[in-house]
């Protein structure tokens, strides 16, 4: 082979190789994987507003911050309970197992034409929420463009009356609590965080008096009841926050049921008889005969769709 024969070989080759190296460099990127189109474009965390149509009312909630705790402004200004709120979100990013064009079932089946549920997310398009599709816990889904087949098994829990959108506690965890008024004492949030009760003869301890403010904090109702207005009370008790603003309950009876009064918000709270004493009376719960987690529980009778006492989607 001649010299020149030679060094053109090389220079062919080292041509070879410099081309490949800048196709490889200036090569086009490979498309980023498609993220799984759900029910809301938004992300769970990113929805700071709900509007939910039921039957008889619209319910708006919201929170200030995406871990802020929601809110009830419409129909009333209440906290919102957890367990529909996080149905909800839990909606927004469910993924469609099938995907039809709209109007490709008819709306009996669906029945899309007298939805369920009329969701917004973040004021954006009505989401509605139809029947029970073919296979168990589906439910069909229309947005603005598409009609769904979304497995949803929570929703099937959700409320259909406003009241049970309440919280069905009667203060939050992180509510500022600054004084608890009852019929026969009044506790009092020292600036150590203890409390002090008067008069000072109803004082039993600082075991009791907290007692007292836990049982307020995690009692949870039996069912919540529009308010009956025509029953008179038989005592009262107020709620006094930081910010100087009151809250007052009528109690209206202590047994068969402990029911207390929101008249603000036209709201009766029906809790069992063995929660009167510790809510009432500062009475430790571990006096009870039952644990003291166990005494702030509801009794028996359950929170269930399936028309009992408590029923969440007994309508008004």
């Amino acid at each position: 082979m001649t010299r020149k024969r030679l060094i053109f070989n090389v220079v062919l080759i080292l041509g070879i190789v410099v081309l490949g190296l800048t196709l490889w460099l200036v090569r086009a990127p490979e498309p980023a994987p498609t993220p799984p189109q759900t029910v809301s474009a938004l992300a769970p965390g990113s929805v700071t507003a709900m509007e939910v149509h039921l039957p008889n009312a619209v319910v708006e909630l919201d929170r200030s911050r995406p871990a802020a705790t929601w809110q009830l402004r419409q129909p009333i200004a209440a906290p919102a309970d957890d367990v529909p709120v996080e149905a909800l979100l839990a909606l927004a990013e469910a993924t469609p197992t099938q995907r039809y064009e709209r109007g490709a079932i008819d709306d009996e089946t669906t029945g899309l034409d007298d939805p369920a549920l009329v969701v917004r997310f973040n004021g954006q398009a009505p989401i509605l929420v139809g029947n029970e599709g073919p296979t168990p816990a589906s439910r069909y889904i229309a947005t603005p463009h598409a009609l769904l087949l979304v497995q949803a098994e929570q929703l099937a829990r959700l409320p259909t009356t406003w009241r049970n959108w309440v919280s069905p506690t009667l203060i939050t965890d992180n509510a500022d609590l600054a004084q608890l008024t009852l019929p026969r004492l009044t506790l009092t949030r020292g600036e150590t965080g203890g409390w002090q009760v008067k008069p000072s003869s109803a004082d039993r301890g600082a075991d009791y008096a907290q007692a007292t403010i836990d049982a307020w904090r995690h009692s949870r109702v039996l069912s919540l009841e529009p308010v009956d207005a025509s029953r008179e009370r038989i005592a009262r008790v107020t709620l006094r926050y930081g910010d100087d603003h009151e809250r007052r309950l009528d109690v209206i009876e202590r047994e068969p049921e402990l029911i207390l009064r929101d008249a603000e918000r036209s709201i009766d709270y029906h809790f069992a008889p063995h929660l009167a004493a510790p809510l009432l009376d500062m009475q430790h719960p571990d006096t009870l005969g039952a644990g003291r987690v166990r005494s702030l529980q509801p009794s028996a009778i359950p929170l269930n769709p399936a028309g009992e006492k408590g029923d969440a989607s007994r309508p008004d």
